[in-house]
């Protein structure tokens, strides 16, 4: 399974990126994380090429429980594997 995280790096959205693969690495082991520059103010959260967080639709940030969460909703639907 993998998670791409697409952030604005010119407006300082790195450490939140960070934080946020490390809370997905640290809870699921079998899960690739990827960081991809953006701008323009966006920070997404893909998970298996599926849009499962986007600021500009939200007008928030995530909390790291939400995506944890759609990970594991995903991990459950292809029984725990990749």
């Amino acid at each position: 399974m993998r998670v791409r995280i697409v952030y604005c790096r010119r407006c300082g959205y790195q450490d939140r990126a960070l934080e946020l693969a490390r809370d997905i690495i640290t809870f699921f082991d079998d899960v690739s994380v990827e960081l991809v520059p953006g701008d323009n103010g966006v920070f997404d959260v893909f998970v298996n090429d599926e849009l499962v967080h986007s600021r500009f639709q939200t007008r928030r940030f995530p909390e790291s429980e939400e995506i944890l969460s759609e990970v594991g909703k995903r991990r459950a639907v292809l029984g725990g594997y990749k």
